[in-house]
């Protein structure tokens, strides 16, 4: 995926459509780009919460790919672990040893 830059003042022409650009702000979570009615980008994340502390975390995000994922513990420490691909919607996170935490996903 790549990053656009549209600064204050650019014109900007998508599909015959001319505009000049104002300050704008686009934020997460989801982002829908429709380019002539052909293409859709979505850009989604998910956040788990594992609340038991566990060694291994089995997650549902339902992102329909195969995301990045950052785990970090109760006091937002990141760590490091093995991370398998069940499916494009679910994974499963090994840690070396039982945690709690949070596994954020894009």
């Amino acid at each position: 995926m790549s990053n656009i830059e549209i600064n204050s003042g650019d014109s900007v022409n998508i599909s015959g459509v001319s505009t000049v650009a104002t300050t704008t702000t686009v934020s997460q979570p989801e982002i829908n780009v429709s380019v002539a009615g052909v293409i859709t980008t979505k850009d989604s994340h998910y956040t788990h919460n594992q609340n038991s502390v566990s060694d291994t975390w089995s997650v549902t995000h339902n992102l329909g790919k195969k995301p990045s994922v950052t785990v970090v513990d109760s006091a937002d420490t990141v760590l490091y672990g093995a991370v398998s691909y069940t499916d494009d919607n679910s994974l499963t996170i090994t840690l070396s040893a039982p945690t709690s935490g949070k596994a954020y996903m894009n």
